[in-house]
């Protein structure tokens, strides 16, 4: 029997099943939109059933420190022996986080995703929300050869997203969400200019109660298909807060500029006028010539650039499931 509790992770699913849960119940009640927990096993959770928690490492400046070995047999045991492949994922992990950007980071977890699908998470390690937790599946990292077609980058890029659209500079822990003005995200309510409330009311206010009535797979679907042009991938039609990091992943991996003024281009925009932003995608792509010519992919140009999913605190638990 899985152990569950609430989640409060944001993750990255490998597959397109569950679509059907990803609008599950939510919260009509709050002052502020916010969506409602859900109760599933937690990738934190060494119970879990559906993965492994091998090694937990503390984030030091450029390196991270061994703080954990969790207690594994067979294939689990052997990633959790190959420290060098650990390593590996932690040096491509810097390439995309800054240093000042990596403080934000106290735990870096390398687990096995197994068949839960679930590539990578993030989760947030204090109240304030000022440090936070990433995983990072190692068979997932490795299962066609290291950062195939960039995939593993794109997850990471993904889940910084997260962090630097979740963090305490955008979101206030403090607010419940019955007193939230703005969107509340489950951590907490987003202040007025961070870049999730942004994204909210300029690109779902309108839809919102729309939103609210997808309960099935056929109705995400239709929600997608009818706001398409809202939307860099079909899985940032999900909610607000996988809109912004798929927005940030598309920012950041997209070699050219805002190609035109359609509804997901103006997200981009919204991206390109933060100075921040900027400096973060000129950081990201100024390492891709230090790296293989995979080391980011176009967007949408590997067959599971848009099956990015969560379980988190204030989100639906979703996951786009493909055969693999």
């Amino acid at each position: 029997m899985k152990k569950v509790r609430w989640n409060y992770l944001l993750v990255v699913f490998v597959a397109m099943a569950m679509l059907s849960i990803q609008s599950c119940s939510k919260d009509d009640d709050a002052t502020g939109p916010t969506d409602t927990p859900v109760v599933g096993t937690d990738p934190g959770d060494e119970d879990g059933e559906d993965i492994k928690n091998i090694t937990r490492y503390k984030v030091d400046g450029e390196n991270i420190i061994k703080d954990q070995d969790f207690e594994v047999t067979g294939q689990a045991l052997a990633f959790q022996r190959d420290t060098q492949k650990h390593q590996e994922i932690w040096e491509l992990t810097k390439k995309i986080i800054p240093l000042d950007y990596r403080s934000k980071m106290n735990e870096f977890m390398i687990y096995l995703g197994g068949e839960s699908g679930v590539l990578g998470y993030v989760v947030e390690r204090t109240p304030d929300l000022a440090k936070w937790q990433m995983g990072i599946a190692i068979d997932y990292a490795y299962e066609r050869g290291f950062n195939a077609d960039g995939e593993l980058a794109y997850t990471i890029i993904h889940e910084f997203g997260h962090i630097i659209t979740l963090e305490q500079q955008q979101v206030d822990s403090a607010v419940l969400p019955t007193d939230c003005k703005t969107y509340f995200t489950g951590e907490g309510c987003a202040k007025d200019e961070s870049h999730i409330n942004k994204i909210y009311q300029n690109h779902w206010a309108d839809i919102w109660s729309e939103f609210q009535d997808v309960n099935t797979e056929t109705d995400a679907q239709n929600f997608y298909n009818k706001y398409r042009e809202r939307f860099v991938t079909q899985y940032a039609s999900t909610n607000p807060g996988e809109d912004i990091a798929e927005v940030f992943a598309t920012f950041v991996t997209r070699a050219g500029g805002v190609n035109g003024t359609s509804g997901a281009e103006k997200k981009i925009q919204l991206l390109y006028d933060s100075t921040e932003m900027v400096k973060l995608r000129d950081y990201i792509r100024g390492n891709i010539a230090k790296s293989s010519r995979s080391f980011l992919p176009e967007p949408g140009a590997w067959r599971r650039a848009n099956t990015f999913g969560n379980k988190h605190k204030s989100h639906c638990s979703h996951g786009h499931k493909v055969s693999k």
